[in-house]
């Protein structure tokens, strides 16, 4: 039993000195990974968004591909930016009736769940509302919320937060049955 013991010390031991070894004497501050000062996506998604936003009607029902809409702070209220889209929007969910709408809220981190989620279904039916009164059928739309839970990027910036605050659109032809 007394040389079991002994070994377990002295391969204990070794495993240490082992480990010691390669440890480095000092971490260069160059070597600690750092985040951007600020995070890429934030301009990939504006990018993409500038694009999709500058579709043809014809483009849109083609690829079926639309633009996030951000908001302002704690606003329910569609952006001056957003009507032409959404006219276009409406324009080929009527030439199309087999299309089908879900408009996913999406808030920032600021606020409690309850609220953001309330929030989030809040914007979406906003759109919802604007696209009916253009003539798109209602069943036709889904609401869906998902307050702060997909955020599409973590950087907490004011243009972080900008960006996580939005309405996403999805195109389907699929029956509601087969989506929900």
């Amino acid at each position: 039993m007394k040389i079991c013991k002994i070994f377990s010390v002295c391969v204990a031991a070794m495993a240490l000195a082992a480990c010691a070894a390669n440890q480095p004497a000092e971490v260069e501050e160059a070597d600690i990974p750092r985040l951007p000062e600020r995070d890429p996506i934030i301009q990939i998604e504006a990018d993409k968004n500038a694009k999709l936003l500058a579709q043809t009607e014809a483009e849109m029902a083609e690829s079926m591909k639309l633009p996030d809409i951000t908001y302002k702070f704690d606003s329910i209220r569609p952006p001056d930016y957003s009507y032409e889209f959404l006219d276009k929007l409406a324009n080929v969910l009527n030439a199309h009736p087999s299309m089908k709408l879900i408009i996913e809220g999406n808030t920032d981190i600021v606020g409690d769940k309850d609220y953001n989620y309330w929030l989030g279904a809040s914007r979406a039916s906003a759109m919802k509302a604007y696209l009916v009164s253009r003539g798109v059928l209602a069943d036709r739309i889904r609401i869906h919320s998902y307050g702060s839970d997909r955020p599409l990027t973590l950087d907490t910036s004011k243009e972080g937060r900008l960006t996580n605050r939005r309405v996403h659109f999805v195109l389907t032809r699929r029956e509601w049955n087969s989506v929900y």
